[in-house]
């Protein structure tokens, strides 16, 4: 394990270092004499693989994420001036520059991942303190980000295209009728999208909640092993020290038998 290591660096490291580090920074702070910062430590989520990827984005290319969250500050001025022309380009750039930072994070990601990472770009443009939590490069999961998912600036969109003139044969009933069928797919299908969408939060707060379980068990088993060694550095030294006073012991019964064997031999 590298020496030195900070808790911010330990957002920077593989996944599969975080835990080891993040034991042996606990227990340097604890040699040290801080147990509020070695409890602290403990306590620090391993980040996810979404996470670490936003992570591995803030160190790797800082000026594209601050540009992101600085994208945040003009849609809630252009937004607060009431500026519809403005917002509708800045949306567009957000959509660009979201797209892009995901292409950074890397390639052949999982719709899941890439869902994950979308939600906590799209948290660091709504909220100036997620932006701040993403800049510094130390997300665990999206909860650390509080998403404002009902911000206006957020939600404008670009204006739809006029709606095609029916048929001027085809009666307006079925236009109507078609519209309703039409509506009720679309709510069947966002229906079962949120359905699904449910499932798998649900899935990953299981998932998460298992994965937190494991790192107290780890815990746990790291402060039982400390403790072991401290008990066999203690049996050790009681070890020397009884063989120590067996070896004056037998000094002293040597002793004792030559004297012993001084006052048969006098006549």
């Amino acid at each position: 394990m590298m020496d030195g290591v900070t808790v911010d660096d330990l957002y920077g490291l593989p996944q599969e270092d975080f835990i080891a580090a993040r034991r042996e920074l606990a227990k340097q702070a604890r040699a040290d004499g801080d147990s509020d910062a070695a409890a602290a430590i403990e306590k620090l989520a391993k980040p996810t693989k979404a996470a670490w990827l936003v992570n591995r984005l803030a160190r790797d290319h800082p000026d594209e994420v601050t540009a992101l969250t600085e994208l945040g500050d003009d849609l809630r001025t252009a937004h607060g001036g009431g500026e519809g022309a403005t917002l509708r380009e800045l949306t567009q750039r957000r959509t660009s520059l979201i797209r892009d930072l995901v292409a950074l994070a890397g390639k052949s990601l999982s719709e899941s991942i890439t869902r994950e990472i979308e939600e906590m770009l799209t948290a660091a443009i709504a909220d100036p303190a997620a932006g701040e939590v993403l800049r510094a490069g130390r997300v665990a999961s999206v909860r650390d980000l509080s998403i404002a998912t009902a911000w206006p600036g957020l939600e404008i969109a670009v204006p739809a295209a006029p709606k095609p003139k029916a048929a001027p044969t085809k009666p307006k009933v079925d236009a109507a009728a078609a519209r309703k069928q039409a509506l009720a797919g679309a709510k069947a299908q966002v229906k079962a999208a949120e359905g699904e969408r449910a499932a798998a939060e649900k899935a990953i707060t299981k998932a998460e909640d298992a994965v937190t379980a494991a790192e107290k068990k780890v815990r746990d088993l790291n402060q039982a092993l400390d403790a072991a060694e401290v008990a066999e550095m203690e049996a050790r030294r009681t070890l020397q020290m009884a063989r120590r006073d067996a070896k004056d012991a037998e000094r002293a019964a040597g002793l004792a038998w030559r004297k012993l064997q001084q006052v048969e031999d006098q006549p």
